[in-house]
């Protein structure tokens, strides 16, 4: 045992005390009154270090070393993996620097952190705000034991390109969606109680629309109209604000032409008047430098200026504010009251925290007795089973007997990287493989990874190897998609199709004339327009964390009914993109929705429609709605409708069906979607049985951005859907008017 190891077994975590918000002011103030003008500056600064050992400790820029912290220069750290990093540089802080200041901690825990759950997108389909503030508890019990005291978590950005790896983080397509699940990742994160030993802060991001760069190419511009911007993707960060987040990550594309770091509008007049956020906002790695490559300026010290003008309190990594804001203040550019409301956030949320009450709070001598708990892996299990999707299954193929010979072919067969980008702390050999879980499950398998992702010169004979070894079997189980090295940041693609030979190897199978059922790894839609059409059965498997191989063979063998529903569309090709459900209507809607419709909005060689819409998946079981009724037929004012259907379970096996409201307006002052995802509800119903769902139809879910930016229903008139997905016909009508007619400007 190493001297830091032997401290930290000293260490003692009784629960701290819980402090008002008058009470932190009062101690935020007494404290400031102490500091000089340079040890608030220090305060805006977070920094990166490469190692996070003592001796030779260094970090990427000069001004984050160890003196500095004694100095009383840095605010916090980003990337600490270990609480022997956490306690070394706490430490300093705390017992070196003048005041004291505590440091925080901040790591991208993004979808768990040593149990690994799927990926967010992956989640997303499984419609469950519960399982998911569950899986975000658990993340945050586990970074709280490692040292972390902020994640930068969730990301709510609206995506509608496939093409952008991060899609793998967000919650698809739909901002309703996004708003809730975004609360739900918040509740799990911090459960009301930032001072909790066992919480840490959430940091959502990217504010704002980086989910829109333009082509899918990560780090690319972003250009919308300002009520496009309202209406599709400022909802999400809304409702994480009113979950009281902790942080806001300002992103790092353009919003207007202004970068978000340094963009007030965004910063300052929605964030902070508009929205009365309290919390501090930050910025993404390196953004602030990056901003001179977008051309607004030449000059660092400008950035300075720009930033903390625009409403940035924490700098990420760069160091514009340690370097020049001293200076600015001596100049006039910057004012030191200016300065200190930034220094303010941030030590107001170290008090949240509790860490002037106990600076090493989530700091323990053994934090793997807290890893990976059964229970932990049991949660991580379930919520990969509700992730599953279920895309085609003719003729019943699924699911698999165990006395069947089952080929288990493709290059995700055996491995275990499974757990996708942004894997926290977790570990690769802790994970279950697709054989494995198979296995696990009784199931008599000979596996082979036909081919590799990427392309090899060996494919050409793994190919061959598995046309023999697959001869001999029932069935073929395809495991293919993308690695998951493809996955998250800087992994955007121009192509969607199987990476390698993949498709290649498919056919090859496919003349064994057997069934086979692909099951695709991925972080993204793909184009599985072939796996749509010749094979027959097929399962998005995502990628799906710790328990990847046990989820699959729990629904491969009709253990766990799957229950998924698609949250982003999945195009025919990649040229449909984007692709999605709630687009505007066009002035020359297709008849026909496909070729050959002369002078419509339509392609000549495929349909408009995606290949797998929004809120799409299958069961084993069937279900059909009846019964369709409305409590009234006009509502006014604050005044509430009730839509109900029956669901009868028409098939032989017990399952769930996530039924979903959409919304309608047969006209409107500004052109509304031709559909908009309004609720959604999870019904569990045996062979034959009928149940009855409801929604509540409010003034709020017919509410739509008009044309003066205000949300208001209008007097209109509104189909009201309830079905299985996007596309679903079963609608009936409802009138709203307004108690007032408001005045309106000719």
């Amino acid at each position: 045992m190493n001297l830091f190891q032997d401290k930290i077994k000293q260490l003692s975590h009784p629960p701290l005390p819980k402090r008002g918000k008058e009470e932190i002011k009062v101690l935020v103030d007494q404290l400031m009154d102490k500091m000089t003008l340079r040890e608030k500056i220090g305060q805006l600064y977070q920094a990166a270090p490469e190692d996070a050992h003592i001796e030779g400790l260094h970090f990427d820029d000069s001004h984050a070393t160890a003196q500095s912290i004694k100095e009383g220069l840095c605010g916090s750290i980003l990337g600490i993996h270990t609480p022997e990093n956490a306690y070394q540089l706490q430490k300093i802080a705390v017992e070196e620097s003048r005041l004291g200041i505590p440091l925080f901690f901040g790591l991208d825990i993004i979808h768990g952190c040593r149990t690994t759950f799927p990926i967010n997108l992956a989640m997303s389909c499984s419609f469950d705000p519960e399982r998911i503030e569950e899986a975000s508890r658990i993340a945050a019990k586990e970074s709280a034991h490692t040292g972390i005291n902020l994640t930068f978590s969730p990301m709510v950005d609206v995506v509608r390109d496939p093409r952008w790896g991060r899609v793998m983080e967000s919650n698809g397509e739909d901002s309703y969606l996004s708003r809730i699940l975004g609360r739900a990742y918040i509740r799990g994160y911090q459960q009301g109680d930032l001072s909790d030993n066992t919480s840490i802060g959430a940091c959502v991001k990217h504010f704002a629309g980086y989910g829109a760069v333009e082509a899918g190419r990560e780090y690319n511009t972003v250009d919308m109209s300002d009520r496009h911007l309202r209406m599709y993707h400022l909802p999400a960060y809304k409702s994480c604000v009113d979950e009281d987040c902790a942080g806001v990550m300002a992103s790092f594309n353009v919003i207007n032409g202004v970068p978000a770091s340094c963009n007030r509008y965004l910063l300052t007049d929605i964030l902070r008047n508009e929205w009365q956020y309290k919390g501090f906002v930050i910025s993404d790695y390196t953004s602030t430098f990056e901003i001179m490559n977008h051309k607004i300026t030449t000059d660092k010290k400008e950035v300075a200026k720009l930033c903390l003008h625009a409403g940035l309190d924490h700098e990420m990594v760069s160091t514009h504010y340690i370097t020049y804001l001293e200076e600015l203040v001596k100049e006039n550019e910057v004012s030191v009251q200016t300065i200190e409301k930034s220094c303010r956030r941030i030590l107001t949320f170290k008090y949240q925290l509790g860490l002037f009450d106990n600076p090493y709070k989530n700091i323990y001598d053994d934090p793997e007795q807290y890893m990976r708990l059964p229970e932990y892996r049991k949660a991580a299990l379930e919520m990969a089973k509700r992730s599953i999707v279920l895309l085609k299954n003719d003729n019943q193929v699924l699911p698999l007997s165990r006395d069947k010979k089952i080929a288990l072919i493709g290059p995700a067969a055996k491995t275990n990287h499974v757990v996708g980008g942004w894997g926290g702390l977790g570990r690769i050999e802790e994970c279950i493989s697709f054989s494995t879980g198979m296995e696990n499950h009784g199931y008599q398998i000979a596996a082979h990874e036909g081919c590799s992702f990427e392309g090899s010169d060996n494919d050409g004979r793994l190919m061959e190897e598995a046309y023999q070894l697959a001869q001999d079997s029932d069935v073929i189980l395809l495991a293919i998609g993308e690695p998951d090295s493809l996955t998250g940041e800087a992994s955007s693609r121009s192509a969607l199709g199987l990476t390698g030979r993949q498709l290649e190897l498919a056919e090859k199978l496919k003349k064994l004339n057997k069934p086979m059922i692909g099951v695709i790894f991925t972080g993204r839609p793909l184009d599985l327009s072939w796996c749509a059409v010749h094979l027959d059965g097929l399962i998005l498997g995502w990628y799906l964390g710790n328990e990847t191989g046990n989820a699959l063979a729990s629904v491969i063998s009709g253990e766990y009914n799957p229950s998924g529903r698609l949250t982003i569309s999945f195009p025919r090709n990649v040229g449909q993109i984007p692709v999605y459900y709630n687009q505007l209507p066009t002035g020359r809607p297709s008849s026909t929705g496909g070729p050959g419709d002369l002078f419509k909005s339509c392609y000549t060689d495929i349909p408009n429609s995606p290949l797998y819409p929004f809120g799409y998946g299958l069961s084993y079981t069937t279900f059909a709605y009846s019964n369709l009724s409305l409590s009234t037929d006009c509502i006014t004012g604050e005044e509430e409708a009730v839509i109900s259907a029956d669901i009868t379970n028409t098939g032989n096996y017990p399952g769930k069906i996530i039924s979903q409201l959409f919304i309608e307006a047969l006209s409107f002052s500004v052109s509304r979607p031709v559909k908009e995802f309004k609720g959604f509800c999870h019904t569990d119903l045996e062979a034959g049985e009928t149940k009855t769902v409801q929604f509540a139809i409010t003034r709020d879910t017919l509410s739509y951005l008009n044309i003066n930016n205000e949300m208001t229903p209008e007097n209109r008139t509104y189909k009201i859907y309830v079905g299985s997905d996007s596309t679903t016909k079963n609608y009936l009508l409802l009138k709203y008017e307004l108690s007032e007619v408001p005045k309106t400007n000719l």
